[in-house]
Order: structure tokens, then sequence, then C-alpha cells
């Protein structure tokens, strides 16, 4: 069973609309957000579309996905956190990307708290991962805010890595 929305005090997290690939692509293409995503490239059109429509895919069938990020009483995607399959390493990963001007207020660990929270309780996860590149310290001080403990340096595609995990 796939919930329809998650909900914190500041954000709520909803399912992806397949045309929502137009407001999230100034994020994917924001040198900002993506500085250390992969190589740092901004997304074309064409893997923004695909990330939408696996995240819809995602949560038909797991019940799970990178939620599209909303901030209570303003318009427009923030961003994203929620979780999804790691494709190379092992585990469930827990991930954020928010605006910039989102930035600092505490949304990711307010996001992620819930997020991790679902993930134990309504999707019965055991253990929930998150890798982010070694000098972003942003994610990883997210990361210790949520109870996740740093594990080992890991290799994602070709990116080192450091890998976080909570247990339930």
């Amino acid at each position: 069973m796939s919930a329809q929305r998650l909900e914190t005090e500041r954000v709520i997290l909803l399912p992806w609309n397949p045309e929502d690939w137009l407001e999230f692509k100034p994020i994917a293409t924001d040198p900002r957000v993506m500085r250390y995503i992969s190589d740092g490239t901004p997304w074309p059109d064409s893997k923004i579309i695909e990330f939408v429509e696996r995240q819809r895919r995602n949560l038909a069938e797991l019940g799970y996905c990178l939620w599209k990020l909303m901030r209570k009483g303003k318009i427009g995607i923030g961003g994203f956190c929620g979780l999804q399959p790691l494709d190379d390493l092992p585990g469930i990963e827990i991930g954020w990307w928010l605006t910039p001007d989102l930035w600092g207020q505490g949304l990711a660990t307010e996001a992620g708290s819930t997020v991790i929270a679902d993930g134990f309780n309504r999707c019965e996860l055991n253990r929930i991962v998150a890798i982010t590149r070694q000098e972003n310290s942003a994610s990883r001080r997210v990361m210790e805010k949520l109870g996740m403990h740093y594990e080992r340096d890991a290799r994602h595609h070709e990116f080192e890595v450091v890998l976080y995990a909570i247990e339930k």
C-alpha cells in the first residue's frame, strides 16, 4: 500500500505528476543544487522527465519514492525528499534536494525524519542508507541529525561517496 502524501509542520511530500518535470527543471539545472550530484552537470530535459517517471513507477510498484517537496503556504516545488533503491549499492536510500532559497532552514532534516519513520513503519524497512560526495558537509550534517551513522567510504557509479545508515 502506498501513501498518498507525507506531511510535517512545514512541508508536504506528494506524489509526482507527469507534467511536474517542467517545474522541477529549474532545480535539476541549477549549478548550486547539482554541485555534488554526479559530476555536477545540470540535467537535460530527458533525464528530468525520466527521474519524474521513475518516481511515479517506484511509488506504484514499491510504495515509496523520492516525493515532491512542497513548502506549506508557498507555490511551487521546493525539491524532493524520499526513498529509492540504490542501483549499484545494496540498500534503500533516503535522498533530498532543496532549492537554494530553502537551504539552512532544517527542512531536509524535518522531511527526512518523516520519510525515515514512514520507511520503517508503513514500508516495513529495517535499514535505510544515505550517500553523498565526501565533500558535501551540509548533507553529511543532515544525515547525522537524522540519527544516521557513517559506515564506510564507497563508490557510487564512478564517484567516491560516504555511506551512512540507520537501523530500525
